[in-house]
């Protein structure tokens, strides 16, 4: 019945819970100093992911997916890539979506077409048909011409 006691005694004083409280603290902090390190990792990695992307000519490109569109697709669809090539046509789909294609040719089967946020429209304006530009894009596949997504002006 004594030792009951102690222990009763025990839980009463203030200092107990002190203790109790900043090993909780210290827990809990850890835990969540382990996530940052987590989420800190996880940006660089995606960061370092951001910059090996592949870079290649749009005629090059194109020339793969004519000549297997399976192996191309699992060499390219859903990753970032960097293509150059001359602009065949600036524009907006039925979505009012901006674009630009870009390829070897005029014929409107073979091209790139890099669709561009809404936002981004402006990037366009000073375009023209005939240059050459580079672009930045995640590549979605191919559907009458190469869709890139996300696309961005890289030179």
């Amino acid at each position: 019945m004594e030792n009951q006691n102690n222990k009763n005694t025990l839980f009463k004083k203030w200092w107990f819970w002190v203790i109790v409280v900043l090993i909780l603290f210290m827990l809990l902090g850890s835990g969540s100093s382990n996530k940052n390190t987590n989420n800190v990792q996880q940006s660089q990695n995606n960061t370092v992911q951001e910059e090996q992307y592949i870079k290649i000519t749009a005629s090059e490109l194109l020339s793969e997916y004519k000549a297997n569109q399976v192996a191309a697709d699992d060499k390219y669809k859903n990753k970032i890539i960097e293509v150059s090539g001359t602009i065949n046509s600036i524009g907006k789909d039925i979505l009012d979506t901006p674009y630009v294609t870009i390829g070897g040719s005029s014929d409107v089967f073979t091209n790139i077409q890099c669709m561009f946020a809404k936002d981004d429209q402006s990037q366009l304006i000073n375009l023209q048909k005939d240059t050459k530009i580079t672009l930045k894009g995640k590549v979605s596949g191919y559907m009458m011409n190469l869709l890139l997504n996300n696309c961005s002006i890289v030179e």
